[in-house]
């Protein structure tokens, strides 16, 4: 039963028991496979990811939901690594070929730890029940990341030169730098529902949107600490304003509402969990940003390490 705290209605403590002894299991494994991988994965806010992770999902174990919170773990890897450390576009570009060599070939490549946390990671999803049929879909995503990355990561630069983008629609095309899609795509891979294939098509478009509402609360919530960094792009960047943000975070994720609430409402679990991922992540947003909260802090000082990463 809830219980009002003046104008909160909060779940009562038995029925938070199931969320957070899931995600305390997905925490468990995430930080196994960050000591597997500690150079890349060692730094990265697991547990924020983990709770958000078993949020978004409280009906499935923790085992379904591995592949699921270690991609989020990567992504927030890649996203450090690439504003930390790369140095050049031929760089970068070479690191991505060969990500993707690895997710649309399934060749190991140990060249870099992100490579070889990648490997082990697809090689363990191409067991997953729907990730034959999947696969295609999954490389074309993937790639539709790295290309949103890619356009963040030069128009960082070029902005640091005075000389950065201004059109708000051609950031928003490069929506996928959220990551949003690639995280939650192992979701589909590893369910055990047959109707999900047919029903892809909706819940493709539906994530789609829902990517660019990720993206925008994002950066909503990140402009304050971004705008002191270099090599950063948000939106706020592009000569608008959090008013005009805002609505047009509304009108994509009430684009995804529609197209989700009738399934939703019919039971189909995808489609609930695509709610669920809208819904936490636009509130989440909303407060906070997933940094500083547990094995990305600096364990020297008060407040976070300082970072350069836009998720």
């Amino acid at each position: 039963m809830t219980r009002p705290l003046g104008d909160l209605a909060l779940p009562s403590a038995a029925q938070c028991v199931p969320v957070t002894v899931l995600a305390l299991k997905v925490l468990a494994d995430l930080r196994s496979w960050a000591a597997e991988h500690p150079q890349v994965l060692g730094a990265t806010p697991i547990e924020a990811l983990a709770i958000s992770t078993a949020a978004i999902s409280p009906w499935r174990g923790a085992n379904e939901l591995r592949p699921a919170a270690r991609m989020y773990v990567w992504a927030y890897a890649l996203d450090d690594h690439v504003e930390q450390n790369v140095r050049s576009l031929d760089e970068l570009d070479d690191l991505f070929g060969r990500c993707e060599a690895v997710v649309r070939g399934g060749a190991r490549d140990d060249s870099h730890p992100l490579l070889a946390s990648l490997s082990g990671w697809q090689s363990d999803l191409e067991r997953a029940p729907h990730y034959p049929k999947l696969a295609g879909l999954w490389g074309d995503r993937f790639a539709e990341a790295l290309r949103g990355e890619r356009y963040d990561w030069t128009a960082g630069l070029a902005r640091d030169r005075g000389e950065g983008p201004s059109d708000p629609q051609e950031y928003l095309t490069y929506a996928a730098s959220s990551n949003a899609w690639i995280t939650h795509f192992p979701r589909w891979a590893t369910s055990d529902r047959d109707d999900l294939l047919e029903s892809l098509p909706l819940l493709d478009s539906a994530l789609e949107a829902i990517e660019v509402a990720v993206r925008l609360s994002n950066d909503l919530a990140t402009f304050e600490r971004e705008r002191a960094e270099p090599g950063q792009n948000n939106i706020l960047m592009y000569d608008t304003s959090p008013a005009w943000v805002q609505d047009e975070l509304d009108r994509y994720a009430r684009t995804a509402r529609e197209q989700l609430d009738p399934p939703a409402t019919a039971g189909f679990a995808p489609a609930v969990e695509l709610l669920r991922l809208l819904d936490w992540s636009v509130t989440f947003y909303s407060g906070a940003d997933f940094r500083g909260w547990g094995s990305d802090r600096d364990p020297t000082g008060e407040s976070g390490a300082p970072v350069t990463t836009r998720s």
